[in-house]
């Protein structure tokens, strides 16, 4: 079947699929998401208070790099139907790491410039790099054309972009600011706190990285009339019965 006759799926297939998935390859994905965040948020507690600053900037930096390897997990489910291993997913960042940190700051610079102006622009700027990250790890383009793929993948798609990572994030951070409140009303010092706040995200960040990865191929399936089934052929449809 050629990817033209393949029906695109919607943002709530998407978002299902993204739970599917995690649940599925669980274990492995938040290996790599608590190798990527944990060490930072620990060693945050541990040193002195000049250093906070710091190693919350390092912090930042791990994060596309997990992302890429999160991606690495999803691209082999869908393209392949292979398992990676955690250590595998890690090391496909490598040779990528640059790129993968660029297109977040560089993501980052185009929303807070548009901020500047209006909404709208941040908004824009927002569905253009959305699906940034997939692009360095599976299209193995740098960050300048990895942005330029993103923004030709979703033009004249953006409600479509837009809505996914609204929801896909929505859902991360409304539990992330739920545990926060929770971690506030038991009192716990702010450095405690911060460290479960910070293990907390690692289990959500999966799941906007998934659905985004999982969007990339749905906006592949939209734009493209080259026959890409056996890329999206095991994209989950449907929650399998018990």
């Amino acid at each position: 079947m050629s990817l033209a006759s393949h029906r695109p799926r919607n943002i709530g297939e998407l978002v299902d699929a993204t739970f599917i998935l995690y649940r599925a390859h669980f274990a492995t994905i938040i290996t790599v998401a608590m190798l990527v965040v944990a060490p930072p948020a620990i060693m945050k507690v541990a040193a002195p208070a000049a250093f906070e600053r710091i190693l919350e900037l390092v912090g930042n930096l791990l994060i596309p790099i997990g992302q890429g390897a999160i991606t690495s997990i999803v691209a082999a489910v869908v393209e392949r139907g292979e398992t990676l291993s955690g250590g595998d997913a890690l090391r496909s960042t490598s040779g990528r790491t640059g790129s993968l940190i660029a297109v977040q700051i560089a993501s980052g610079l185009m929303v807070f410039i548009g901020l500047i102006f209006l909404v709208v622009p941040a908004l824009i700027a927002l569905v253009w790099t959305a699906v940034g990250v997939p692009v360095v790890m599976v299209e193995q383009l740098g960050y300048s054309k990895a942005i330029d793929r993103s923004r030709a993948l979703g033009r004249g798609k953006w409600r479509h972009v837009f809505g996914t990572l609204l929801l896909s994030w929505g859902l991360a951070l409304l539990v992330t600011l739920g545990a926060g409140f929770i971690v506030g009303v038991l009192g716990a010092g702010d450095r405690i706190g911060g460290l479960l706040i910070d293990l907390l995200f690692a289990v959500v960040l999966p799941v906007p990285t998934i659905a985004i990865t999982l969007l990339y191929y749905d906006l592949r399936v939209r734009t493209e009339s080259a026959d890409l089934d056996a890329m999206i052929s095991a994209l989950p449809t449907s929650i399998p019965a018990l």
